[in-house]
């Protein structure tokens, strides 16, 4: 019996089935195929691509350029400069006759606001705008801009009255009040024939008597016998003070400096005032009178010309401590350094440092203190 056409079909079915699965089967393998290929290619090109494509770090490319004998250059980018450090502050002695005034900007302190000036403007203005000053050629780091002596401050002299009269004291004199003039006190007698026949008595003058000799009326408690009747009030005229005269205490070396600055006035130069400026004005009026008074007195012969300088430490309880000296010539006596050095120890310490001082200095400064024989 031949098939009936349904048992056909259902033997067809699974023979179309079959090259269903033979296909899908070589679709997988295909893709897989596929990938591998893919990623070798990729693999093969990635360095033929841009970098920028690629994350990782900088190793990472390095070793791909590597790969191509290529080589990978990078820059950093450079780091900003530090700030640049302001100049330390520099303290200059300033002029004690010059008037207080603020400079408008300078690094340097001492115990005065001024400013720069000179009696008459200088040809070549000085960089720094200090005043030009005539010294020593050999001085070039001197700060000093006036030379005085260890004379005490002395006063002006006082205003003496003139002792000759003028015609204004004559009429002022003249209209004094007149003293008054009453004579002794005594008694009146009368001798002789009385009409009415009546005796006299003795009279008392009731009146205080100067012993006049005679009566002349004036102002009681006058001591003036001449003088008009009328008292004027004496008139006193202002007398100006006597004009305080300053000068510079200590005496100092100055630098031959031509260049000067282009402000006329009093000799002076730009500082401004701190309370560290104080300090070291009265250290080192103190250093430099300790130092006079050794070597005045002694009978060390120095050669002129030498130059000693001490760099020591301060710290804010006023001790201070050599640290190291130098000398020019360099052959000077040692007993040349004995003296500049006793000259700062032996009134150490000195006075403490205010808290301000310490907030803003820290516990301990350098000094570099100069001693100058000539």
């Amino acid at each position: 019996m031949p098939p009936s056409q349904f048992d056909i079909l259902t033997q067809l079915a699974p023979a179309r089935q079959q090259p269903d699965e033979d296909s899908y089967r070589r679709a997988i393998t295909i893709g897989i195929i596929c990938t591998i290929l893919f990623h070798v290619m990729l693999f093969c090109l990635a360095p033929l691509l841009p970098i920028e494509r690629f994350g990782g770090d900088h190793a990472n490319l390095a070793a791909i350029a590597a790969r191509k004998n290529k080589s990978f250059d990078f820059q950093l980018e450079p780091m900003p400069p530090p700030p640049a450090k302001p100049d330390p502050l520099k303290f200059v002695e300033t002029n004690p006759d010059a008037p207080a005034n603020e400079p408008d900007k300078t690094s340097n302190f001492s115990n005065r606001n001024q400013q720069s000036a000179q009696t008459e403007a200088a040809k070549e203005k000085d960089a720094e705008n200090r005043p030009s000053t005539k010294g020593r050629d050999d001085i070039k780091d001197s700060n000093a801009v006036v030379s005085g002596d260890h004379a005490q401050p002395q006063q002006g002299a006082a205003v003496t009255p003139n002792s000759a009269k003028t015609p204004d004291d004559q009429s002022q004199q003249a209209q004094q009040a007149r003293a008054e003039q009453i004579p002794l006190n005594g008694f009146e007698k009368v001798e002789g024939k009385s009409p009415d026949g009546v005796g006299s008595n003795v009279s008392q003058n009731p009146a205080p008597s100067n012993d006049a000799t005679q009566l002349i009326e004036g102002a009681k408690g006058a001591k003036n016998t001449e003088g008009g009747m009328i008292a004027s009030t004496q008139q006193t005229h202002a007398q100006p003070k006597p004009r305080p005269r300053l000068t510079a205490v200590r005496s100092t070396v100055l630098a031959d400096r031509p260049a000067g600055t282009q402000n006329v006035g009093i000799l002076g130069q730009d500082a401004r005032w701190s309370e560290y400026g104080d300090y070291l004005n009265e250290l080192i009026e103190i250093v430099d009178a300790e130092w006079h008074g050794i070597v005045d007195p002694s009978t060390i012969h120095v050669k002129p010309g030498t130059h000693v300088t001490v760099t020591c430490r301060l710290n804010a309880k006023g001790e201070i401590t050599v640290q190291t000296i130098e000398k020019d010539p360099p052959d000077a006596d040692q007993a040349v350094v004995s003296q500049c050095t006793s000259g700062i120890t032996n009134r150490s310490p000195y006075r403490k440092w205010t808290e301000q001082m310490v907030a803003v200095l820290g516990q301990e400064q350098t000094l570099v203190i100069g001693f100058y024989y000539y």
